[in-house]
């Protein structure tokens, strides 16, 4: 995809939720396009800035903190309760390696029917929360610690 086409295509995801586009938005979410390993905010800083973008890691906060409350990033803890952000915005799961901490996604589509009503049901009539949604954690070894 050429430049032109990448950030109009960033423009049109901002302006859909209801953001303007700014180039911090459109760089943090083309650095979490094209990355699996779901950074720290602190990750995905260094990351922008060996790339030569002149950015601010207050700036970053900022903008992850915007995005995910647009919807354009999902928020989750890992095993050792680090913040990370993931850009991928197809349904899925994660993988997590409780020896060497990497992250893995897992795409719906590519497990057996996972549904999480009668879960979500059990705990609003127990709870009196609203459940959203619930996403499944799978926690193991990865096959290079193994």
């Amino acid at each position: 995809m050429s430049k032109t086409k990448e950030r109009e295509s960033y423009r049109s995801r901002l302006k859909a939720v209801g953001l303007r586009h700014t180039l911090p938005r459109e760089r943090i979410l083309a650095y979490l396009d094209r990355k699996s390993t779901h950074p720290t905010p602190e990750e995905l800083y260094h990351g922008l800035k060996k790339k030569g973008y002149n950015i601010g890691l207050s700036t970053v906060y900022l903008n992850l903190q915007v995005l995910r409350d647009a919807g354009l990033l999902w928020e989750f803890k890992d095993q050792k309760g680090n913040t990370r952000y993931d850009g991928f915005n197809e349904r899925h799961h994660h993988l997590f390696c409780l020896q060497c901490g990497k992250i893995e996604d897992v795409l719906v589509n590519d497990l057996p029917e996972f549904d999480p009503e009668p879960i979500k049901k059990v705990i609003e009539a127990k709870n009196g929360w609203f459940v959203e949604e619930a996403r499944l954690e799978l926690r193991g070894v990865c096959p290079e610690c193994q």
